[in-house]
């Protein structure tokens, strides 16, 4: 049975758990640890690692697999070994960080397609007959605002980011609870970079050094619609800056 190290870029919320991804140390790209459970959703037991903490973004993670699990819209999806992650390895080197992430945001940079098309979502329909390539991606974006709004039947703040990618603008919600844990203290309204560092004092963060992952997410019918959806997803907003402070890379 195969074990993997990755470098965790997204430790998102998904349905009543969470979604974890990285990129393979090995160069051979994304993986996503799931679980047995429905949809392969991660709960506490099955990611709190062996010292008894929780994967953080840019954590190198050890995960024993059992065998590959992929979906139609989800194929870098590995089942993990006795239902747990296992060893948090520390941090990776600037260079590695480098070495590692530069090409696939290179990659992504030439594009304005984001997971195979320019649209904010995939019929799950399309999937089931050619499937994704990827679901997971590392992008650059350009012009990036951030938007609150307030759903009026639950009352609660609702968070998206706008992007541009090329000339192709993207609206997608966020599902990385840190930065939401940040945005929910703003009041209503669309925000820029140098807005949401000023007003947060995000005193590490640079308005154009933000990073973001991007997930594909599980099949959804929208109300009154016939068919399902798969949504792209922000599963997490990196500040390189904010980064090479924490890890005291120059």
């Amino acid at each position: 049975m195969p074990t993997f190290e990755i470098i965790c870029l997204a430790k998102s919320i998904k349905y009543d758990g969470t979604c974890i991804a990285g990129m393979k140390t090995d160069g051979s790209g994304w993986l996503r640890p799931v679980s047995n459970q429905k949809n392969g959703t991660l709960h506490p037991e099955h990611y709190t690692l062996d010292n008894g903490s929780e994967p953080k973004i840019f954590d190198i993670i050890r995960i024993p697999c059992v065998k590959p699990e992929p979906k139609c819209h989800q194929p870098e999806n590995w089942l993990i070994k006795h239902n747990q992650l296992r060893e948090n390895l520390g941090n990776p080197t600037l260079n590695q960080a480098r070495q590692l992430l530069n090409p696939e945001i290179k990659k992504q940079f030439l594009s304005a397609e984001l997971l195979g098309n320019l649209d904010k979502e995939i019929s799950y329909e399309e999937l089931n007959k050619s499937a994704a390539q990827s679901s997971l991606a590392l992008v650059k974006p350009n012009q990036i605002k951030w938007q609150i709004t307030r759903n009026n039947y639950q009352n609660e703040k609702k968070f998206r980011t706008l992007f541009l990618l090329g000339k192709n603008l993207y609206n997608l919600p966020i599902t990385d609870p840190i930065w939401i844990d940040k945005l929910k203290y703003l009041e209503e309204g669309i925000y820029s970079c140098e807005e949401v560092i000023q007003e947060l004092e995000l005193k590490d963060f640079e308005p154009d050094k933000f990073r973001l992952t991007i997930s594909l997410g599980e099949p959804f019918q929208p109300l009154g619609q016939e068919k399902k959806f798969c949504y792209k997803l922000v599963a997490a907003v990196i500040n390189v800056a904010d980064v090479k402070k924490r890890f005291g890379w120059s």
